[in-house]
């Protein structure tokens, strides 16, 4: 009689086992089904205006290909973006056919936005992109180092100073950052041609390819 009812009981642990791990194996399938939807950009709301020429860029204003990156300074998968130096690349291969816009999307880290604040500020002594290189050079930075960022790219550091302090490109930062989620994108980088949004960072060869699809 005893060793029945032990069988019995290991019977039932054996379906107790099989049930927790079908119900664990359906809750991790289920979640990766969930990432993989979260990391596709939804459909672009074509109410939203191209950036414009006057925005932060490198090639002609009237280059036929776009390249748009939302972008933000403390993002890990942006510094390896910049590092690759994919779009330096591409724009010495299409001097005249391309151009490439930086556009604000300061969502990883609270200091975020104040980055993207002082790249401005930088932009206004006309060192953007060299204020550009030197967050993406240092890593994970920090508002507080602004200031001396600053000093080592030899920018009036009085007029950078207040210009930071005043805040006064939150709320154009916040546009671009609101700009970035009206098309769809909920993650850094994230990249644009023309009128499309891509999914994900793309490769170099990818753009290349892309590019002369536009072209052609």
């Amino acid at each position: 009689m005893g060793k029945r009812v032990q069988k019995k009981a290991r019977r039932a642990a054996r379906r107790r086992r099989r049930w927790r791990n079908a119900i664990i194996g359906g809750v991790l399938v289920a979640g990766a089904i969930a990432a993989f939807v979260a990391t596709r950009p939804p459909p672009r709301d074509p109410s939203l205006p191209l950036p414009v020429a006057e925005e932060v860029s490198r090639g002609p204003a009237d280059a036929p290909v776009t390249i748009v990156e939302y972008g933000d300074f403390n993002c890990p998968s942006c510094r390896v973006y910049y590092l690759q130096g994919i779009i330096d690349r591409v724009l010495a291969l299409y001097p005249v056919e391309v151009r490439y816009v930086w556009r604000h999307f300061p969502i990883i880290t609270p200091s975020s936005p104040k980055l993207a604040e002082a790249a401005e500020c930088a932009a206004d002594q006309g060192a953007f992109w060299e204020f550009h290189d030197a967050l993406f050079d240092a890593a994970p930075t920090s508002a507080g180092q602004m200031v001396g960022f600053a000093g080592r790219l030899s920018l009036d550091v009085e007029a950078f100073s207040q210009c930071f302090a005043s805040r006064g490109y939150r709320d154009p930062v916040r546009d671009q950052m609101r700009e970035a989620l009206g098309h769809g994108f909920r993650g850094t980088p994230s990249f644009m041609i023309n009128d499309t949004p891509l999914a994900g960072p793309p490769s170099y060869e990818y753009l290349i390819s892309v590019i002369e699809s536009q072209l052609n």
